[in-house]
């Protein structure tokens, strides 16, 4: 019985010894929200409205590093030349113009109470719908503002997205996105 107790009061000075939380990163939090909005407006193609989503973890101070994907489901392309489309004169339907984007982001938040401003970068492929005819890599930096509410959040961001130039697509090309977010935080 001496033994129990000794055992007992052994493992209970190890339990009470050991940290309550492993931080070896610091606090990590996880972030997994929806993102919709716009890319364009002047830039062939129009990609028109987009939907996804994004995930991601911050942690070591403020470094944030997550996964992104996005469906741009297109838009009408200015054709000056072109015979009268949907859009009216001078305006072609551009449903090949709709492109899926999958990629990385990595930034740095910094928090101002209950709002957080991330600086980032992201890369990824950039493939136009539908049969992916073209697959090219996509850059895009650009700066995040989140709204904390409890667990939930609520921001925006904004973007400048370049394609590679060395896709099939034909020549590279810049647009500006524009996002809004709702996603919950862990």
């Amino acid at each position: 019985m001496a033994r129990l107790s000794l055992a007992t009061a052994g493992l209970n000075v190890a339990i009470l010894a050991l940290p309550a939380k492993a931080d070896a990163l610091g606090p990590v939090d996880i972030e997994i929200g929806a993102r919709a909005g716009v890319a364009g407006p002047h830039v062939p193609p129009l990609l028109g409205f987009g939907i996804g989503g994004r995930g991601g973890v911050s942690f070591i101070s403020g470094l944030y590093a997550g996964i992104d994907i996005i469906d741009y489901l297109g838009g009408a392309a200015p054709c000056g030349s072109c015979k009268q489309g949907p859009g009216g004169p001078g305006v072609v339907g551009a449903p090949q113009s709709a492109a899926l984007l999958y990629g990385f982001e990595a930034g740095y938040n910094l928090k101002v109470s209950l709002v957080t401003i991330r600086p980032q970068f992201g890369v990824g492929r950039f493939s136009l719908v539908p049969g992916f005819v073209s697959n090219s890599v996509y850059f895009e930096p650009g700066v995040v503002a989140l709204v904390s509410l409890g667990r939930l959040f609520v921001g925006a961001d904004v973007g400048a997205l370049l394609i590679d130039s060395s896709s099939s697509f034909g020549p590279g090309f810049v647009v500006l996105t524009f996002h809004g977010q709702i996603g919950v935080t862990f």
